[in-house]
């Protein structure tokens, strides 16, 4: 699986040459480590109490919140750019509003105890991370609804595969347009 991965995530990754230079070496670094997260998953003793294996744990739970956040900022960025050139078609600028959604939920709670934008309310949304034997690191989002605590819950190899969904709908959607 990996090598499949990896070729879609570096085919991916030289459309963007087109873009912006500079993506290509980013879209090609989250690729990487998000196969490294997906087989190193399958290492890791999830119910252990040993150190080594709390160290492991500690040390992919932090590596998977980075790739999120990582990718989260590549993701507005190509926001950005789309705005400027605009080289997604209608049906990829759908997916992609959803994507950024998707990673704006999940990365605000990783990263501060406030909402985006202008209200900087404290403790809007808090994440606590988690260990599914089958899905792999995930985080649930805990936000204040109405007249209710809400759960969301998001899978780190979930995202990865969005966001590799979406790279390579972009890239077609690259190569069609004028340069």
């Amino acid at each position: 699986m990996e090598k499949t991965r990896q070729s879609e995530w570096m085919n991916s990754s030289f459309a963007f040459m087109n873009i912006e230079m500079l993506l290509l070496g980013e879209v090609q670094a989250l690729g990487e480590l998000d196969i490294e997260l997906v087989d190193e998953f399958h290492k890791i003793k999830i119910n252990s109490r040993l150190e080594e294996d709390l160290r492991k744990k500690r040390r992919y739970l932090l590596l998977s919140k980075l790739w999120v956040l990582g990718a989260y900022e590549l993701v507005r960025f190509l926001n950005d750019i789309n705005k400027k050139r605009n080289f997604l078609e209608d049906g990829s600028k759908t997916k992609f509003k959803e994507i950024l959604t998707t990673f704006s939920k999940i990365r605000v709670p990783l990263a501060k105890f406030q909402k985006a934008g202008k209200d900087k309310t404290l403790y809007n949304s808090v994440a606590d991370s988690f260990f599914d034997s089958d899905k792999g690191v995930g985080w649930k989002i805990y936000s204040h609804g109405k007249n209710k605590l809400e759960k969301e819950i998001f899978y780190r190899n979930d995202l990865g595969d969005l966001l590799l969904d979406l790279l390579k709908e972009m890239k077609k959607d690259i190569e069609k347009s004028p340069q």
